[in-house]
């Protein structure tokens, strides 16, 4: 049974027409998918967003515009009782990445190895995306950039 929302905020941050995407593994389970992460109480989406990108990789990032948010039900993966909602912005930053690789603590005290890369958007191939919700937000980036 569904009895929790899962807000979900995203990024797609477009440099030298390369995509920056994460590849992470939480407990052995691996995904390719965008920077971001997940809303906390007291936050917006941006502030989320602009907090993910601090944490995860020690950048300031400036969020530009939304490109997409989730239109129909997703269960979530990880926790059959939660329903995700994503939202996916396009971001700018100027400042320079220092680590590509970075280790935190997940919420429930899981490790989240995070081994960031930037891909070519002339050979970027969504399917290898694991989320059908970063496949349609990179879908929609396409259609409308």
């Amino acid at each position: 049974m569904i009895d929790k929302f899962n807000i979900r905020v995203y990024g797609i941050w477009l440099k030298d027409n390369k995509i920056l995407v994460s590849n992470e593994n939480i407990d052995g389970f691996k995904m390719t998918k965008l920077p971001g992460g997940g809303l906390e109480f007291g936050e917006g989406p941006v502030e989320c967003l602009i907090r993910e990108f601090k944490e995860e990789l020690a950048v300031d990032i400036t969020v530009k515009q939304l490109v997409h948010a989730t239109e129909s039900f997703v269960q979530s993966v990880f926790r059959k009782n939660e329903q995700v909602l994503a939202m996916h912005y396009l971001v700018e930053c100027e400042d320079e990445i220092v680590s590509l690789n970075t280790t935190q603590t997940t919420h429930v005290g899981r490790q989240n190895i995070h081994a960031f890369e930037w891909v070519s958007l002339a050979g970027l191939d969504l399917s290898t995306f694991t989320f059908e919700m970063d496949q349609l937000a990179l879908h929609r980036f396409f259609q409308l950039f």
